[in-house]
């Protein structure tokens, strides 16, 4: 792991981080788990790092699972979407049906992980409801 200053001195980076800023991106005290920059919290709510592009903080073990999960879902997704085409542009389209199905499954995959989501929020506002009439 390199050490921030070290980044600091190559002028790309300090130009993107004055970009960053100039496009009205805040500058957070947290930094990059792999250069230690310090890190940017964009307009969206997305936060990167000015070196390697997006980053997620996470809180707990459980969270950084999560993120894990997501982010191989987005990757087995590209995967498939990138052999669709393959087989879209090529006079074999025998792997075509399989590859569908594939993203088909990505797809059920996030719908069933949203829904559940969805109940957890909805199990917290209402434990927040009770405990707020509780007092």
């Amino acid at each position: 792991m390199s050490g921030g200053r070290e980044v600091y001195r190559d002028q790309e980076v300090v130009r993107r981080m004055t970009r960053l800023v100039a496009e009205g991106a805040t500058m957070l005290a947290d930094t990059c788990p792999i250069d230690g920059l310090p890190l940017f919290k964009l307009k969206n709510g997305d936060i990167i790092c000015p070196v390697h592009g997006k980053v997620w903080i996470v809180s707990s073990e459980a969270e950084a699972e999560e993120v894990e999960i997501d982010f191989i879902i987005r990757k087995v997704e590209l995967h498939a979407a990138k052999r669709v085409y393959q087989s879209l542009n090529s006079d074999d389209a025998s792997e075509l049906i399989p590859w569908l199905n594939v993203i088909e499954t990505v797809e059920r995959i996030r719908s069933i992980r949203e829904a559940r989501s969805r109940d957890a929020v909805e199990r917290q506002l209402e434990k927040t409801k009770r405990e707020e009439g509780e007092k």
